[in-house]
């Protein structure tokens, strides 16, 4: 059995069970998830996907449901796509297309709270059953006695029941409020299942991982993923950046990833205030050195630093399909 972990338009995830030789497509049907399909023959190109990670054979097809130039870059029929590994599709429509068989939401509670630096509070929740995602995904969190939800990526490994998020800590904020006056180890929450297209694809390139403040969480994910595989880690530099130094957080978990990867870490700080280190946003710490061994680039963090970033990897001509990007936009 390979699992198949399909991403919709949207970032709704879903993953299903493929038993050997079996086509992505019938995996899908016999686990009740309905995906675009017509012919079933390899002819309409109706089912036309991509796959991002993962091995697979394909049956005969038609070159004009699917041409040479796609296949080269990464796009598979499901009706025709036979798994030799788990493999991760994206589907080029949103997840109302099908009913899904996933549900809407997980119960959870909360296991542990806990101020981490001067605005960021880490919590754990606990689940009855362990959560599969992929490394950099997130969900979408309930704020208990509020009636509202918030987006936070996960920090802890795919596969557990305690599931382990960052909250920075915004004025007025609804979940800000809950977490530093009501919270409460035992709390019920709810959060949705796993969402996001910004997540590790395992290709052996060397990584370029750029965090500004909380964006660090979805990067503690992918490191700690790749710390536990058995196959050799790619390089990777990390840079994180925050307004102050009382704001970095994490420094136990990265130093237990750097004593197992080969991980470069260099921080920044906008305020000099007690922090002797280098001064200014993260954007100031890209050098064209560290895209010598074209590494595949992951951005997490406030829109002006995305923007920043991309605009500094677009002018070195950065190849935009190596550059990926999570925005943290501040709630409405």
């Amino acid at each position: 059995m390979h699992d198949i972990t399909a991403i919709f338009e949207d970032g709704r995830t879903v993953r299903f069970p493929a038993r050997p030789g079996e086509v992505v497509y019938q995996a899908a049907y016999r686990a009740s998830v309905q995906l675009a399909h017509d012919c079933l023959e390899g002819a309409c190109g109706e089912c036309k996907a991509w796959c991002t990670a993962g091995e697979f054979e394909l049956d005969d097809y038609s070159d004009e449901a699917l041409s040479r130039d796609e296949r080269d870059q990464g796009q598979t029929l499901l009706c025709k796509m036979r798994p030799r590994s788990p493999c991760v599709v994206e589907l080029p429509y949103p997840s109302g297309f099908q009913a899904g068989h996933a549900p809407a939401s997980i119960a959870a509670r909360l296991a542990a709270v806990e101020r981490v630096s001067s605005t960021v509070v880490r919590t754990r929740l606990e689940t009855d059953q362990s959560l599969d995602f992929l490394p950099g995904q997130y969900a979408n969190l309930s704020v208990p006695g509020a009636g509202v939800s918030r987006a936070y990526s996960f920090a802890s490994l795919p596969g557990g029941r305690l599931l382990e998020f960052f909250h920075k800590l915004v004025p007025d904020g609804a979940m800000s409020t809950y977490l530093a006056q009501r919270a409460a180890v035992g709390d019920a929450l709810a959060l949705t299942p796993p969402s996001g297209h910004f997540y590790l694809r395992e290709n052996g390139r060397p990584l370029l991982l750029v965090a500004g403040g909380t964006g660090l969480a979805p990067f503690l994910s992918m490191l700690g993923h790749l710390a536990r595989t058995p196959r050799p880690a790619p390089p990777v530099r990390l840079l994180v950046g925050a307004n102050a130094a009382a704001e970095f957080f994490a420094h136990e978990q990265l130093a237990e990833l750097t004593a197992i990867l080969s991980v470069e870490i260099e921080r920044i700080a906008v305020s000099s205030e007690g922090w002797t280190g280098a001064s200014g946003h993260v954007t100031q710490l890209l050098r064209d050195d560290m895209l010598r061994d074209e590494p595949d680039v992951y951005l997490c963090g406030p829109p002006p630093m995305i923007e920043s970033c991309a605009g500094w990897l677009a002018a070195r001509g950065v190849d935009r399909h190596r550059i990926r990007a999570e925005k943290f936009l501040p709630s409405a």
